[in-house]
């Protein structure tokens, strides 16, 4: 049998088979820590599928097994149009394939990266979308955990698919979650502070920092320093763009909202006047209180918000970083495992530290 060897990084390599089960090989996608994506196609359809192939020998020399099998197990339960698909499953002595439908236009953060701030249309559109699969998943009483660009594909129509439950956990509206995870340029004060943390209320805020990045075409944090980048998110220090709409505005001070217990639901969310698909669909009540009562008490009073609108368009009008020499190091020592054999998280978020706004020593961003 003829394989192809993949690199995942400089110790470990997987060897996949060109033909496997009903399926051949056709190149590979990417990889994450401990896998390797690839497109495969079946042999009698013809259609194509991503794959997500994964040792045995690392997942349980990492002690990831349970955690994989709970991403399959939850991948298999969950039917929503925005969520990646579970197809097939295939086993072998040394791998385990996971079929899954494939997203022609890859992550949205490559999207963001080369094409920048979304228009209005693509904007509410995929912003929507990505709510609902949230919705879909709390209602089962799951926290994704690790929402950020990367983990959000679009199919061949611009369509997006939820992805990477590797970090989600089964919740109870009366359990708090201690484990810190996730990217910290998505992550909320309270995890950052390392205190319990309701896991919906945490995904609120990263859904947030998404829909900035994907307003904007920047991320919301302005500092570079690890300890000051802290600072800023403990804070909920952010300047919101006077450029964007006033919905729109309200929205993101809502979400990104220090106080977890003040940001809204997604069914709030998908209720709220900037994503109403017309006046009949809005739900005025529930906009009128929220857009009033809770904005004035929640987010202005004793600065438990933290976010503003800001007077300029400077941070808006921002350029990120592109020519770093070297990616900044933001691993936060609380998300960091002390275990010798983990993969640095500096490897995962290389790609995302570059779209942190470069300030410079003067605290005036550049034009």
């Amino acid at each position: 049998m003829d394989y192809i060897r993949l690199t995942i990084d400089e110790e470990n390599s997987l060897e996949i088979p060109k033909r496997f089960s009903k399926y051949t090989y056709v190149r590979s996608i990417g990889h994450g820590s401990f896998s390797a994506v690839v497109l495969v196609q079946h042999i009698q359809s013809k259609e194509f599928f991503a794959c997500k192939v994964v040792s045995r020998e690392l997942l349980v020399n990492e002690g990831l097994f349970e955690r994989f099998e709970q991403e399959v197990r939850i991948l298999q339960s969950l039917h929503h149009p925005n969520i990646v698909q579970v197809t097939d499953i295939v086993f072998t002595d040394k791998l385990i394939l996971l079929l899954m439908e494939n997203c022609e236009n890859g992550e949205l953060f490559n999207h963001i990266v080369q094409c920048g701030a979304l228009n209005d249309e693509e904007l509410t559109r995929i912003f929507r979308q990505i709510t609902r699969a949230l919705q879909y998943v709390h209602e089962k009483n799951i926290a994704h955990r690790d929402l950020k660009p990367e983990n959000i594909l679009l199919d061949d129509e611009m369509n997006a698919k939820l992805a990477d439950f590797g970090l989600c956990h089964i919740t109870s509206p009366k359990s708090l979650l201690k484990t810190p995870c996730g990217s910290p340029f998505y992550a909320p004060p309270e995890i950052i502070n390392n205190v319990k943390y309701d896991g919906k209320k945490a995904d609120i805020w990263s859904l947030g920092v998404v829909l900035f990045t994907m307003a904007t075409g920047a991320l919301p944090w302005t500092e570079t320093n690890q300890s000051k980048l802290f600072l800023q998110i403990q804070e909920a220090d952010i300047h919101i763009p006077s450029c964007l709409s006033p919905p729109l505005q309200q929205l993101l001070l809502m979400m990104l909202c220090k106080d977890p217990n003040a940001r809204p639901s997604c069914e709030e969310i998908l209720n709220m006047p900037w994503l109403a698909e017309d006046e009949d669909e809005v739900d005025m009540r529930l906009a009128s209180r929220l857009s009033s009562s809770r904005i004035r008490s929640k987010l202005s009073k004793s600065g438990k918000c933290g976010a503003s609108v800001k007077s300029t368009d400077d941070a808006w009008r921002a350029t990120h970083s592109s020519n770093y020499k070297k990616p900044i190091d933001v691993r936060p020592r609380l998300l960091t495992k002390n275990a010798t054999n983990t993969v640095s998280q500096a490897a995962v978020m290389a790609p995302i530290a570059s779209l942190v706004r470069k300030v410079p020593p003067s605290g005036k961003r550049k034009p």
